[in-house]
């Protein structure tokens, strides 16, 4: 493993007062590009941490590398779309209330002159069903999630039948309500941020990194399948494969592909109703999705460690269907159109973000290992690793809790409200 301290102030001006000298890795200058950042990864945090550090005041050159330019296995375009403030730590809470904020502007904020981007946002609400089990912990984060001014809501089973009545009630104490929380279009939000990126400067190569190289100031280059990068500051961004991006460099990340299984079923019931997410006690949940349809996730056994994007259709019958007909009795009646499985960017060691320059490289910084909650948190992210690489510090919100040094201190932040 490589060893580069890497102070809070490095970034955009330690780079330029250490700038790239010397001959391209096969003794020749030619073809080397040079930029000020290279972002790998074009998900929704590589495009909203360059739309971020632009709109910073950024004047530098900026690229960003995606290597996927259908975008046919990045883990954005295959998200479920939801948001939720109702998060059992108070980094998570208020990332999220922040970035709930700024997608309540984005079509605003994202405007081109090409017109206002849709993300086609609602608020239906998130319904945590509490069973004997998980009600203690559902009132004791509410608790919390009001004292940081979330409007959540103990709900008692004759309330949860005024909300959605078509629920089983067997085995609920209660649920939790917020109806603040929701879901967006993932795929349009992708688009939006690149779109508006570009506008303010951003570059997007569609490359693959295959190395990333480092001198005694930290970071110097980036190889890629079209050649290579000059640059002193990388971010990695790249979701799932972080991990392997981080071994390019040289350094440690345990951030791993967890493969997930989304089912998209068109439902009984007459057409425009409309629920909030609803998660189970089982941890099986759905929200509805146009045309009377719901889309419903929760584990199976084919979740695990992988690259493989597979869909696993038996699992719907297996372990899906059974716990929605359970709990919403007529969806015994649901019809089964398609489905798909995507990549969480899994942090096993406490499921929460790793937001920062890493501790053993000058330049490399991370934004990984949101574990299933990358997207509803994309926007205030993104905007605070901008502020941290350009100004050395945060300053809208405080992520030093979730900086890649937390690990080796042993000051996780275990986040249980994952789903």
């Amino acid at each position: 493993m490589r060893a580069h301290p890497a102070p809070a102030e490095a970034g955009v001006r330690r780079a330029l007062s250490n700038p790239v000298s010397g001959p391209h890795p096969d003794g020749s200058d030619v073809g080397m590009q040079t930029k000020d950042v290279v972002v790998i990864g074009g998900g929704v945090m590589g495009w909203s941490t360059a739309y971020h550090l632009l709109k910073e005041g950024m004047s530098g050159r900026l690229v960003v590398l995606e290597r996927d330019p259908l975008r046919r296995v990045t883990s954005t375009s295959l998200a479920v779309g939801g948001f939720r403030q109702q998060f059992g730590t108070e980094v998570n809470i208020r990332l999220v209330r922040d970035s709930v904020a700024f997608y309540r502007a984005f079509a605003e904020l994202m405007e081109t002159g090409q017109g206002k981007p849709d993300i086609t946002m609602r608020q239906n609400g998130y319904l945590f069903l509490g069973g004997e089990q998980t009600w203690p912990t559902l009132v004791r984060r509410h608790r919390l999630q009001r004292a940081l001014g979330v409007e959540v809501e103990l709900l008692s089973p004759a309330q949860i039948l005024g909300l959605v009545p078509e629920v089983e009630l067997s085995g609920l104490v209660g649920a939790a309500y917020c109806p603040e929380d929701g879901y967006l279009d993932p795929h349009s939000v992708l688009l939006g941020f690149e779109a508006k990126a570009r506008a303010l400067g951003a570059e997007c190569q569609h490359v693959a990194a295959l190395g990333v190289e480092s001198d005694a100031h930290g970071i110097k280059l980036v190889k890629t399948t079209a050649g290579t990068i000059a640059t002193r500051v990388v971010v990695n961004a790249a979701g799932a494969w972080a991990g392997e991006v981080a071994r390019l460099a040289g350094v440690d990340l345990d951030v791993r592909p967890w493969r997930r299984q989304v089912y998209l079923c068109r439902t009984p019931l007459p057409e425009g109703r409309e629920f909030p997410m609803v998660i189970d006690t089982t941890g099986v949940h759905f929200r509805s999705e146009t045309g009377n349809r719901i889309v419903a996730a929760g584990a199976t056994a084919s979740d695990g460690p992988t690259f493989d994007a597979a869909w696993d259709r038996p699992a719907f019958e297996e372990v899906i269907w059974p716990a929605l007909a359970d709990r919403i009795p007529c969806f015994d009646r649901l019809l089964l159109e398609s489905g798909w499985a995507g990549l969480y960017d899994d942090n096993p060691i406490d499921h929460n973000a790793i937001i920062g320059c890493h501790p053993q490289l000058a330049g490399f910084f991370l934004i990984n290992g949101f574990s299933g909650h990358g997207l509803m948190q994309a926007p205030a992210a993104g905007r605070a690793l901008a502020e941290l690489i350009l100004h050395g510090q945060f300053r809208s919100l405080d992520l030093s809790a979730l900086s890649p040094a937390r690990f080796a201190k042993g000051e996780l932040v275990v986040e249980e409200a994952v789903i």
